[in-house]
C-alpha cells in the first residue's frame, strides 16, 4: 500500500512474518476474547506482521525498522516461524538495499532491528544496507546494552553490533526534548516509555496527510482498544497513559495509524468510541492518495513461538 504523507511518497513494505504466544501478545486479555480477533494455533501461536514503512521524497530513502532478519537457526525458524522477504518486497516497491539513506528504528527489540544486520558468507557480521545511516534513541540505544532481566531476551546485540566498532560512524543517537525530536523535514518523533525504555514513534506528513508509525504501541489492529495491550510491556500503567494520547491525535487530528505487526490490515484510521477507540477507514486526505502494492504487508497466516531463550527472559516484539 502507497499513500502520500506530506513530502513522502509512503509504501508499506512487509519485512515477512513470524509468531509468539497469543497469551503473552494480549496480557490481561483472555483468550475467547483476543482469538476472536487472531486466532491461534495448536501451540497457542498467532501470526505476526513485521509491516516496514519507506519513505521517499527524492532526496532521503528512509526506512523505518527492518523486520526479523535472517540470523536464525533452524530451530530458532521453526520455533519462531520466520518468514523473511525484504529482500524481494523492497525491490518489488522500487528500492534497492543500497538506495536506503536512513534507517530509524523505534526500539532495538530482534523483530524490530534485526534486519539492520546479516550474516556474509564467511559468517561475518556486517550491515545490510550498506548506504544508511541508523538513528535510534539515545535512551533506547543506552537500555539495550545493559537491559534487565525481563527484556534481556528481546534485545539481541547481532542486531547492531557492527555500530559499536567499525560502523561506529553510521549511528545517530536521537535526543528527546519534552519526549518528542525532530528526524527530518515532515518527520517528527515522539518517544514512549510504557512498552519499553525511550521506543521513538516515527509522526510522519504534514496537515492532513499524516501517519503515525505504532509500532509496539499498538502493534495490530486488535490493539487498539485500550484495555488490550501485551503481557511485554515494561510499564504497563503508563503505556495506557501514552496510548490514549497518541490514539486520541489520530482520532482527533486524522492522523491514520500503522500497525507494525498486523499480518493482514496494516494502515488504518481511529475513531473515537466514548470513552475508548475502534479502528475506522482511511482519512479522506490518504484515502484518496493511496493504492496498492505488491509490496505491502503480507497476509500469511504463518505463526510460532518465540524460542526458549527469548520467551525465559520476556523476549517479544
Amino acid at each position: 500500500m502507497r499513500v502520500m504523507l506530506g513530502r513522502y511518497e509512503a509504501t508499506i513494505v512487509s519485512a515477512g512474518t513470524f509468531a509468539l504466544d497469543g497469551g503473552a501478545m494480549f496480557g490481561i486479555i483472555p483468550k475467547p476474547l483476543w482469538e476472536k480477533k487472531i486466532p491461534a494455533d495448536d501451540k497457542n501461536r498467532i501470526a505476526m506482521g513485521t509491516n516496514c514503512l519507506l519513505l521517499r521524497d527524492g532526496q532521503r530513502t528512509v526506512l523505518v525498522d527492518c523486520g526479523m532478519g535472517t540470523k536464525w537457526s533452524d530451530k530458532q525458524r521453526e520455533q519462531f516461524k520466520v518468514d523473511t522477504t525484504l529482500d524481494a518486497t523492497l525491490p518489488a516497491a522500487g528500492c534497492q538495499l543500497s538506495d536506503v539513506t536512513d534507517v530509524v528504528l523505534t526500539h532495538l527489540h530482534f523483530d524490530h532491528a534485526g534486519g539492520l544486520t546479516r550474516l556474509d558468507a564467511a559468517g561475518d557480521l556486517g550491515m545490510t544496507f550498506p548506504n544508511a545511516r541508523v538513528h535510534v534513541g539515545r535512551r533506547n540505544w543506552e537500555w539495550a546494552q545493559r537491559p534487565n532481566d525481563r527484556d534481556r531476551g528481546s534485545y539481541r546485540d547481532d542486531s547492531w553490533r557492527p555500530l559499536l566498532s567499525t560502523e561506529r560512524d553510521r549511528l545517530v543517537l536521537v535526543d528527546d526534548v519534552e519526549r518528542r525530536a525532530r528526524l527530518f523535514d515532515d518527520i517528527e518523533a515522539v518517544f514512549c516509555e510504557g512498552h519499553t525504555t525511550g521506543q521513538m514513534l516515527p509522526l510522519v506528513g504534514r496537515g492532513d496527510q499524516r501517519g503515525l508509525y505504532g509500532a509496539d504501541m499498538v502493534p495490530t489492529r486488535a490493539h487498539v482498544r485500550m484495555p488490550w495491550i501485551m503481557g511485554y510491556d515494561l510499564r504497563p500503567v503508563e503505556l495506557l497513559d501514552e496510548k490514549r494520547q497518541l490514539l486520541g491525535l489520530c482520532a482527533d487530528e486524522s492522523v491514520a495509524l500503522v500497525y507494525e505487526h498486523d499480518a493482514s490490515e496494516p494502515l488504518t484510521g481511529i475513531d473515537r468510541d466514548g470513552d475508548d477507540f475502534v479502528p475506522a477507514a482511511l482519512p479522506a486526505a490518504l484515502a484518496s492518495s493511496s493504492s496498492s502494492s505488491s509490496s505491502s504487508s503480507s497476509s500469511s497466516s504463518s505463526s510460532s513461538s518465540s524460542s526458549s531463550s527469548a520467551a525465559g527472559a520476556g523476549g517479544a516484539p
